[in-house]
């Protein structure tokens, strides 16, 4: 091809260096079909990632905003149940601020009872052992 170059394309080119010169011409070109086609299907490849990267990003956002909103949901939800505990706390206060404490006239082998004995329990208290049976 230098001696092509030199001397001009078709200037005092024989038939022979015409032929090598087509045919070089042609191997180049194929190349170069070969190279754009390669880097078309890298482009359309690119282009395919860059969807699915746009649609991850898409889905990502939609997943945020969703995480975001329970976030706030459950912090309305917390605020909320402390606000109940709160009330509920106080109602408690207030009822056994103002609620009368009856006075018992006899007491359960001295003055202290166990809670399950006391007649206010709402539970029902299971019979325990007496203390000269448990020694034995």
């Amino acid at each position: 091809m230098g001696l092509i170059h030199a001397r001009g394309r078709h200037r005092g080119a024989t038939p022979a260096e015409l032929r090598a010169a087509h045919r070089e011409d042609v191997r180049t070109i194929d190349a170069l079909r070969g190279t754009v086609t390669d880097l078309m299907t890298q482009l359309d490849q690119a282009g395919i990632d860059f969807s699915g990267a746009l649609e991850d990003l898409r889905v990502a956002r939609a997943e945020l905003v969703q995480a975001e909103q329970a976030v706030q949901d459950r912090d309305r939800r917390i605020a909320d149940l402390e606000h109940r505990l709160a009330v509920g706390v106080r109602a408690e206060h207030v009822i056994a601020d103002t609620q009368p404490c009856p006075v018992l006239d006899r007491f359960e082998q001295g003055p202290v009872r166990r809670l399950g004995a006391s007649p206010l329990a709402d539970t029902v208290e299971t019979p325990r052992p007496d203390a000269t049976e448990e020694a034995a």
